[in-house]
């Protein structure tokens, strides 16, 4: 009763913690859902000529430390105000950590192909389906949800490379943790997971939310070691508190509860004010998700469409990466507008992005008949092919840097609509409007254009670009009952709706047929090109 009572008297602060590719983002934020203030910092990836990607843990945790005091001490919150820190980063990446937390190698990112091989070998068997063997790959499906990935970037092929290119760091390894797990580790002395956090590892039976228990036939089929797993916590609990010297260089009081981990996925999709069921998030960041929370485990192998252990009791989250997003802008900027050439046109100025979206704006729905396929980076959702590339299409001596520049946006919403239908079939449900958040949603012209190819209303959310961070600290508010979940929505302030326009539908739906027969006829293109 007491501790209910002390909940009374708000408000109170928490903070989240954004584990990104390129680096972190720290925001104070109160029980109210306001940031209160932020910061980031940048994070270098090494990459190698082998398929390497690393990335320094030690300077995680240096950046991390140095982002809260600064965000703690322009705030000037009493400390004993603050209650929890939350904590979510990219995933299947692993950290290679000693006893005592220390990393004992550069982690091993995401994109990192060097386990390939090894995956291989694990996946192989008769009879065989696309080089998977048709028994095990029915396990890994029946039991966690996906199996091992043949490209090698998931936490199987990290691991097994360490164990067979590095057996001197294997050897030395206590456990292997993901960015999140390590950083909450080092906060609380305490090297713990959960069933979210470790979903890379696939090592977990996903048929019950919240196991605490690895599954040892899945362990077995990956060749991963037990013991050199963290232990899982439950996906809504609180991993500890913060150790007396962690606590004394930060400001903070050593009684501030850290949350167990959760993958990005999980922390946009709150940071946008999504957590009911088959509510829509679409986040537009360097990559473009579509997303929401659901009630059961499922998975779509046809589109490639999961779910994952979420932190919300008994729910998961929908992965529904399709690749790209705002990447395609950043390409139309560093390699056509401002190439690093002899015909380099000046400094990309600081405003570059909102002069895109006001000369997209001059062009017409439909971009003159120009088109884009925003495949930079190949496609996932709902159509894997890695081979993919990206497309203007249609260019004619009248086509203006207006119209490539809206061509871009609306590639990107013809994206979301292809995406929208397995979504929809995959839930069951269809979605009745989006909240859009990441650097995507600070464009009006685009949110306007993803309003009119969706033919839904877009909820464009306040201070979209720290959604991630802010969805830990609205996690933690909800897990220590600060807050109910059914007042997260309301929390996530609105900046502007935008309505689709009916002028402009005749236009997108012809432009979106021609988008998917662009898509279908391309394929074998991309195949012969790239393969």
């Amino acid at each position: 009763m007491k501790e209910n009572q002390d909940k009374k008297k708000g408000p109170f602060y928490a903070i989240g913690i954004d584990m990104g590719t390129s680096g972190t983002k720290v925001a104070l934020v109160d029980d109210s859902g306001t940031i209160v203030s932020s910061a980031r910092g940048n994070v270098e990836t090494i990459l190698t000529k082998e398929g390497g990607g690393e990335q320094d843990a030690n300077e995680w945790w240096r950046q991390i430390m140095q982002l809260i005091k600064d965000i703690v001490g322009k705030a000037g919150i009493p400390p004993e105000k603050i209650v929890a820190i939350g904590t979510s980063s990219t995933w299947s990446n692993i950290v290679a950590v000693d006893k005592n937390c220390n990393p004992l190698m550069n982690a091993i990112m995401w994109m990192d192909t060097r386990g390939a091989p090894y995956v291989a070998k694990i996946v192989k068997g008769f009879p065989s389906v696309k080089g998977y063997g048709l028994s095990k790959v029915l396990k890994w499906m029946k039991i966690h949800g996906i199996a091992p990935v043949k490209s090698g970037i998931d936490c199987v092929a990290h691991i097994n490379y360490i164990k067979h290119e590095r057996p001197d760091i294997y050897a030395k390894t206590y456990r292997f943790v993901e960015p999140m797990d390590f950083v909450i580790s080092r906060m609380t002395g305490r090297i713990m997971a959960n069933q979210c956090t470790m979903f890379a590892t696939i090592a977990v039976d996903n048929n019950k939310w919240g196991t605490v228990e690895y599954n040892d036939t899945l362990l077995k089929l990956s060749g991963i070691d037990k013991a050199k797993l963290p232990d899982l916590l439950p996906n809504d609990s609180v991993a500890g508190t913060l150790q007396p010297s962690v606590a004394a260089e930060l400001g903070l009081l050593p009684t501030t509860k850290v949350m167990t981990g959760i993958n990005d996925n999980i922390s946009t999709a709150l940071g946008s004010g999504v957590v009911n069921d088959f509510d829509g998030a679409i986040i537009v960041g360097t990559t473009l998700v579509m997303t929401s929370f659901v009630p059961f485990k499922k998975t779509d192998l046809a589109h490639l469409i999961l779910t994952i252990p979420s932190a919300v009791k008994d729910r998961y989250i929908i992965m529904g990466v399709q690749g790209a997003g705002g990447r395609n802008l950043e390409f139309l900027v560093n390699n056509l507008l401002f190439a690093e050439d002899c015909l380099k046109t000046g400094p990309i100025s600081q405003d570059i992005y909102a002069k895109i979206d006001r000369i997209a704006a001059e062009s017409p729905a439909g971009s003159n008949g120009v088109m884009y396929l925003p495949w930079v980076t190949g496609t996932i959702v709902p159509d894997e092919n890695p081979h993919a590339r990206a497309v203007f299409f249609n260019l004619g001596m009248n086509t203006l840097r207006s119209h490539m520049c809206r061509a871009v946006m609306e590639g990107v919403a013809f994206n979301n609509l292809w995406t929208k239908g397995p979504m929809e079939k995959f839930t069951g449900h269809e979605f009745k409007s989006f909240r859009l958040s990441g650097g995507g949603a600070l464009s009006n012209t685009f949110a306007q254009i993803l309003a009119d190819v969706l033919n839904v209303p877009i909820h464009q959310v306040v201070d979209p670009l720290i959604t991630s961070a802010r969805g830990c600290a609205l996690c933690a508010f909800m897990l220590l009952g600060y807050r109910s979940k059914d007042e997260l929505p309301d929390l996530v302030k609105i900046n502007q709706t935008f309505h689709p326009d009916v002028k402009n539908r005749a236009i997108y739906d012809k432009l979106f047929a021609q988008f998917m027969k662009l898509q279908k006829h391309t394929k074998p293109v991309f195949n012969a090109l790239n393969g």
